[in-house]
């Protein structure tokens, strides 16, 4: 009686071949989806919905498939090769990242949602159904080879069986390493840590590490997170420097250090400038196209100041970045968020 929607080959067959810019070209003219600047649709990747808004940046992977009623995926996101998304709302903040071979579908309810915070990613191979309602905050890690459901049930409830139907909440700045499996119902604070292999079910409060099988707090604040010192920031950015230079070294990048400026030459000559403000006092000298990587927060004049320049930024304290960057820019991003700095962009 209801069409089922998993598989939408006669979409696949029409759009799904088209090269990227064709693929983009013919979703706005007759699909009417609102499609940023910058937009990529691999081979054989396609968005089926009725309301869809991709915004400027965002990355649809080779064979990956998002299909839902109301889609909405914030700037420079991605979903990567073969995953699959199918739900009756999506939508993604900006910076999100679903990687390879996510699957995020089940059973339809009119409820059915899957929302995903900004700079949150999930890794390959996990699961999630959202039957009922998922909302995962800003700035969370799902590992890979997660389990998260909204539902169970398989035996007739009639006999005595249990069967569950509820939404699942996960906070913003959590972190689930890898095969953590989420049972219906469940609810994460902000700021706790899950142990791999754990098995979560009903609160973990806010500012918790919980482990085991299942899950119980085994540390929360004030003693978890413990926050650093000045000197101990100081020192960890010192490292966290140095290595990245070993990184772009090994890449075959050339550095070059003078005082506070750092230069970065490519073996074909291209170059970038970064300037690394670790005081208040530190006058640098820039010039437009240069990305400045400050340990002080920068006040919202300033931030006027670069852009107006054409300086980008990468701001530890203040934790924001400016909105797009130079290849170093978005290098040196990166490399940060491998130790959980995630940067809101600007605008």
């Amino acid at each position: 009686m209801i069409r089922k929607k998993r598989l939408p080959l006669a979409h696949l067959a029409l759009y799904g071949w088209l090269p990227s810019a064709v693929k983009v070209w013919a979703y706005r003219t007759f699909r009417g989806y609102r499609i940023g600047a910058g937009v990529t649709i691999a081979f054989g990747g396609i968005v089926v919905g009725e309301q869809v808004e991709l915004a400027d940046g965002v990355e649809i992977g080779l064979l990956a498939m998002v299909i839902g009623r109301s889609i909405r995926i914030g700037r420079f996101s991605s979903v990567g090769t073969m995953s699959y998304l199918a739900c009756e709302r999506i939508e993604l903040g900006e910076d999100a990242r679903i990687r390879e071979q996510v699957f995020v579908g089940g059973p339809a309810l009119p409820e059915s949602s899957f929302t995903l915070g900004s700079r949150t990613i999930v890794l390959q191979m996990t699961s999630i159904n959202p039957t009922k309602p998922v909302t995962i905050g800003d700035d969370t890690g799902i590992g890979g080879h997660c389990l998260i459901f909204t539902h169970g049930s398989w035996l007739n409830a009639m006999d005595g069986y249990p069967v569950t139907y509820e939404p699942v909440t996960i906070g913003s700045s959590v972190w689930l390493p890898w095969r953590v499996f989420v049972m219906p119902g469940t609810t994460i604070g902000d700021g706790s840590v899950i142990g791999a292999n754990s098995l979560v079910q009903g609160t973990i409060p806010p500012s918790s590490l919980a482990v085991g099988s299942p899950a119980k707090v085994i540390r929360s604040a004030p003693d978890f997170p413990r926050a650093p010192s000045d000197a101990e920031r100081a020192a960890l950015m010192t490292t966290i420097v140095a290595e990245f230079d070993r990184y772009v070294t090994y890449e075959r990048t050339a550095v070059e250090t003078r005082g506070d400026v750092r230069s970065y030459t490519l073996a074909g000559g291209e170059s970038w400038r970064l300037a690394w403000r670790r005081a208040p006092s530190d006058a640098l000298a820039t010039m437009r196209g240069d990305t400045v990587l400050t340990e002080v927060a920068l006040t919202e004049a300033e931030r006027a100041s670069l852009r107006a320049a054409g300086i980008h930024w990468l701001d530890v304290a203040g934790r924001t970045r400016s909105l797009g960057g130079s290849p170093l820019t978005e290098e040196l991003a990166s490399f940060i968020g491998r130790y959980g700095m995630r940067l809101q962009r600007d605008g």
